[in-house]
């Protein structure tokens, strides 16, 4: 099948597809006539690949995981270990945002504090002598 085809099938744009055979992630034969042909087992890697991206895998973490499934080798407990070592990468993602955003919220706190004291008057009167 062409490129247009794969990327009408897959829902992954031409121009992605493309990337992808540049990266080694796919591969095509190329036709006497220079137009790309992909072979049917492609639409399933192009399926993985596109997977992978959408639960923000690494195009070398998936370009790892490739030859194996490629090879029928890959499993499903070694898809979930992977799985979960991303669910860690994420929770610490946000453990990391979250902490921002506290200091964030702090230093707003600290500002509209120095933003008071700035526009209140002091509570004691002026203790500066009327000079002679």
């Amino acid at each position: 099948m062409r490129v247009s085809e794969l990327a009408k099938r897959t829902g992954v744009s031409a121009h992605r597809l493309r990337r992808y055979e540049d990266l080694g992630l796919i591969r095509a034969e190329r036709q006497r006539s220079g137009y790309r042909e992909f072979a049917e087992r492609t639409a399933r890697e192009v399926t993985l690949i596109a997977m992978g991206r959408d639960l923000g895998f690494s195009l070398k973490a998936i370009a790892d995981m490739l030859p194996r499934y490629r090879a029928g080798t890959l499993t499903i407990d070694e898809m979930i270990v992977t799985m979960r070592q991303r669910i860690d990468e994420v929770d610490a993602a946000i453990a990391e945002q979250q902490a921002l955003r506290r200091k964030l919220v702090s230093h707003i706190g600290w500002f509209k504090q120095r933003e008071r004291k700035a526009r209140s008057p002091s509570p004691f009167p002026s203790t500066k002598k009327a000079s002679r």
